[in-house]
């Protein structure tokens, strides 16, 4: 049976590089169309990703005692937090506008999301929050909504990789979110750092193309380096 992703008609892609941001749209086998790229700013302070990261790895493991109501705040910011997300990507400017509207004019689940970037901090924002913001007050309120669960799909990627990692099939009733573990890609970062420090850079590209398919991603190959350095100075 073909997934959602493999049915969709449209796909808009969220492309950060550096300190821009970019839209694409492509509607099936037709060349992609890109919008004017934007200054890139991050939307939240940490305090707020803090709070997210509590809510969905602590408190929901445990929703007792005091906790509901510090639980309750933060999910009172869950559709602000949305909001501020979907007009970071899809209100920047009038082509932003009418990519995402004739992407989802089939609906949201002919259409699936692709977010790409070197960057955790730009992959470990909160995507699946999402929430679309009417542009007239006359328009329908079934329009202002949370767009993860009724897009045909929802990735995330490096920028210069041929796979990208896709999202199940996950509950339609329920706002599942993925937050990308920084100090797991830190202690990745680490790792890989040794290695090229044991290998030389030679033998860690052939081993890394050998593992991978392709070449290391020039953004990521300069934390790599860079954490090699570090440890070449201890």
């Amino acid at each position: 049976m073909a997934s959602g992703a493999d049915m969709a008609k449209n796909c808009l892609r969220i492309h950060h590089e550096a300190n821009s941001i970019q839209l694409f749209w492509q509607r099936g086998q037709a060349a992609p169309r890109s919008a004017p790229a934007v200054a890139f700013q991050h939307p939240f302070e940490k305090q707020a990703l803090t709070d997210l990261r509590w809510y969905l790895e602590e408190y929901l493991s445990f929703p007792y005692g005091i906790y509901p109501d510090n639980a309750a705040k933060i999910e009172q910011k869950l559709q602000t937090w949305g909001e501020q997300l979907f007009e970071l990507v899809f209100r920047t400017s009038e082509q932003t506008r009418q990519f995402f509207q004739a992407a989802t004019f089939d609906g949201l689940d002919k259409c699936e999301l692709v977010v790409t970037s070197d960057n955790p901090q730009v992959l470990n924002l909160p995507w699946e929050l999402l929430y679309s913001v009417s542009d007239a007050p006359e328009e329908p309120l079934r329009d202002r909504q949370f767009l993860a669960p009724s897009l045909a799909g929802m990735s995330r990627s490096l920028s210069e990789y041929a796979v990208r990692a896709e999202m199940g099939e996950l509950p339609s009733d329920k706002l599942n979110i993925l937050l990308v573990n920084e100090e797991r890609i830190d202690s990745d970062i680490d790792d890989l750092a040794r290695m090229l420090k044991q290998l030389g850079e030679s033998q860690f590209d052939a081993i890394w193309w050998k593992e991978t398919g392709v070449e290391c991603p020039e953004s990521l190959c300069e934390v790599i380096w860079a954490a090699r350095d570090t440890l070449e100075a201890e």
